[in-house]
């Protein structure tokens, strides 16, 4: 039942990984950019997004496996090839290969999310003060594999920062080890920091607007409406859960949901009513199909024990 969840869980993350990356590609064409054709352009992105989180998980796997292997007295090589490998070395290879759809600088994108997953998940998830943010700069770095010069870091930044935020709150709610210390959350905030001025300053360091011509005022109305009914959500899924980590599932599994729902606002900020229409409905349909099916299910609460 837990290998059930944790898969439901990493389909959540992947499925909004991958509507992050289709808006970033969105945003390019509505807002004028230089980039292959949207259609091309979108399924690239989406097989990219999709490559690099199954190869973060497939990663993740693998490196524990092997470490329970030692730690249980067994040798290092027995998880050290197999499916498992193969996996790995398919979706960074599918990713890389995504990239290189959406131009010249794509794939170096690529690479350096791989690289900085494989950090993460050999060193910094280990280190509450390295790996909570990193997670916000690979969503980051999602969005950014389309082109990493897009029109609208504002929705880069908002994505990473809510994936940043999210981090620190599952880890602090479902009390994962080793805990966040005090010490330990002046450098998360500077780690946020430091990826905020990466994203928003990529366009200025090429001499080119942060901020397309557009009204803020009416652009932001719509993420701002969305981000808010996330906290609603969120309020009450952490309110009806029945212990902690619990609520910590909960969390993961609906934000990631409620990415098409926040790119949905962002298209409908710029006037690209379509596209807003069809991650409404996308996200409409995931909230049903994974998030509904877990609770009609019970797949939330106790697993089923026989007599």
């Amino acid at each position: 039942m837990s290998r059930i969840r944790d898969q439901h869980i990493r389909g959540s993350i992947a499925f909004g990984a991958a509507c992050d990356a289709a808006l970033s590609v969105v945003l390019t064409a509505r807002l004028g950019g230089d980039g292959p054709l949207p259609i091309l352009a979108m399924i690239a992105a989406v097989v990219a997004a999709f490559g690099l989180i199954a190869y973060g998980a497939s990663l993740n796997d693998l490196l524990d496996r092997r470490r329970d292997t030692v730690m249980g007295g067994g040798s290092a090589v027995e998880h050290a090839t197999g499916p498992n490998v193969i996996i790995v070395v398919g979706a960074l290879l599918l990713a890389i290969f995504a990239a290189m759809v959406l131009g010249e600088d794509a794939p170096y994108v690529a690479l350096v999310l791989a690289s900085l997953l494989l950090f993460h998940n050999a060193v910094a998830r280990f280190i509450p003060a390295i790996g909570l943010v990193v997670p916000g700069a690979v969503l980051a770095g999602i969005m950014l594999v389309p082109d990493w010069q897009m029109p609208m870091p504002a929705a880069v930044w908002l994505a990473m920062t809510i994936a940043v935020f999210t981090s620190v709150g599952v880890h602090v709610l479902a009390d994962k080890r080793p805990v966040l210390s005090r010490r330990a959350v002046p450098i998360v905030v500077l780690g946020w920091v430091v990826i905020s001025i990466v994203t928003l300053g990529l366009r200025t360091g090429m001499d080119e607007a942060v901020w397309p011509d557009l009204p803020i005022f009416g652009v932001l109305l719509w993420p701002i409406v969305a981000v808010l009914a996330l906290g609603v959500v969120l309020r009450w899924k952490i309110v009806t859960a029945n212990s902690p980590r619990q609520a910590a599932a909960k969390i993961i599994r609906y934000v990631a949901l409620w990415q098409p729902l926040i790119a949905a606002s962002w298209c409908a900020g710029i006037g690209a009513w379509a596209a807003a229409i069809v991650f409404a409905v996308l996200g409409i349909i995931g909230l049903l199909l994974v998030g509904g099916y877990r609770e009609l299910a019970g797949m939330s609460g106790p697993a089923v024990r026989w007599r």
